[in-house]
């Protein structure tokens, strides 16, 4: 099968698009399919991947969101040629902005099925993004533009029943799908929990929260702060790691300043794939509060790195912690997810069964098994005239 994915965002931009797309990419590779991926152009990219046809658009910086591009097919005419002429069997847009937009009308010229992963709730965003306009304004065309986009394509592919649901509740009448990501669960071999503690600073005596993601508002992070900053008065040497870059960070400082939390809260920045894989293993416990997310991706890592978790179980997150095992669910509540993470910091032996079940709880959310059941989905509308 000749398959196109079109992102508007890829890396060396670190999100959860751009990580689902090159998974799939990948595993489709490993499956025997011809794979191409379409997506902006960064400064001082590489792009190095077996089996795996890479082409990237001119684009703009985006001053609002330096870490983001703005792509500009239009500045390409003979590439934009070229995905017409390629006949893909199969075009999967991540996004729907200025790549992943026109794509379906190429692929419409070409003959190919189009396919579109909802991986954003921009509904639930745009309040952060577009605050200088009315709320009900930019909801309304969130959810608006959604249905258009998503009733334009042939599949949708939500990572979450709840996400599913929320795009009933836009009455898109396209048929949805629910297929998460999944994890590489080799990205987690040769895990060394002590080395990256070492190289933090972090002693056996400490006990150590982290955070990884993109530090953005919609994150909730400053509920993990509050939570911390109340659990640091019962936790003897309590630290709280955030790994991760985004617009919210500098707001987050200060917030830590203002609270006096400098001994005890750290800022990681990005890592290198080695310190993201000994950062997760070497955490005690993984914490996080989003209502946003559309599939639980960081949970199940930190899973797979022997990590057990405390999250708020909303979208994504609720269908990876539904079975309960490998951690504890809340609700948006701080109170709640104090006790929660305080009981799992104190209770030796509920520690130790949660523990016990993440791996194999992480192997059910294989990258492998979800690329089968995704080409299994572009087999069906593929046999449908």
């Amino acid at each position: 099968m000749k398959i196109a994915l079109v992102t508007d965002t890829y890396y060396p931009r670190i999100n959860g698009v751009s990580a689902s797309t090159q998974i799939f990419a990948e595993e489709f590779s490993k499956l025997g399919h011809d794979v191409h991926i379409y997506a902006p152009a960064f400064p001082n990219q590489q792009d190095e991947h077996d089996h795996i046809t890479v082409h990237r658009f001119p684009s703009w910086y985006l001053f609002f969101d330096p870490e983001d591009r703005l792509g500009k097919p239009w500045a390409d005419k003979k590439m934009v040629q070229q995905f017409i002429d390629s006949k893909f069997d199969i075009v999967h847009t991540q996004t729907p902005f200025t790549i992943g937009g026109p794509a379906v009308k190429w692929a419409r010229q070409s003959g190919a099925k189009v396919v579109h992963t909802y991986h954003t709730l921009f509904a639930a965003y745009v309040e952060h993004y577009l605050w200088f306009l009315p709320k009900a304004l930019t909801v309304w065309y969130a959810k608006t533009a959604s249905r258009r986009y998503c009733d334009s394509c042939d599949l949708i592919i939500t990572p979450s029943t709840e996400m599913r649901g929320v795009l009933k509740s836009y009455k898109v009448a396209k048929p949805i799908e629910v297929i998460p990501t999944g994890i590489r669960l080799e990205r987690f071999h040769g895990r060394d929990p002590k080395r990256y503690r070492e190289i933090k600073g972090y002693g056996p005596q400490d006990k150590v929260l982290l955070f990884m993601g993109r530090v953005a508002e919609e994150k909730n992070i400053d509920f993990l702060l509050r939570v911390v900053d109340r659990l640091r008065k019962k936790v003897p040497n309590l630290q709280f790691l955030i790994a991760g870059e985004g617009p919210a960070k500098k707001g987050l400082e200060r917030m830590v300043e203002e609270l006096k939390m400098e001994d005890c809260v750290h800022f990681a920045g990005y890592l290198s794939k080695e310190d993201w894989r000994d950062c997760y293993a070497g955490s005690d416990l993984f914490v996080f509060a989003s209502v946003t997310e559309t599939q639980g991706l960081v949970v199940t890592e930190a899973m797979a790195a022997e990590t057990p978790v405390v999250a708020v179980g909303e979208m994504g997150i609720k269908d990876v912690m539904e079975s309960g095992r490998g951690g504890l669910v809340t609700r948006l509540d701080e109170n709640e997810f104090h006790d929660a993470v305080l009981r799992m910091l104190t209770d030796k032996a509920l520690y130790a069964s949660k523990k016990a079940e993440t791996l194999p709880e992480a192997a059910n959310w294989s990258s492998g098994a979800m690329a089968k059941r995704m080409i299994a989905a572009y087999e069906g509308i593929l046999s449908k005239k």
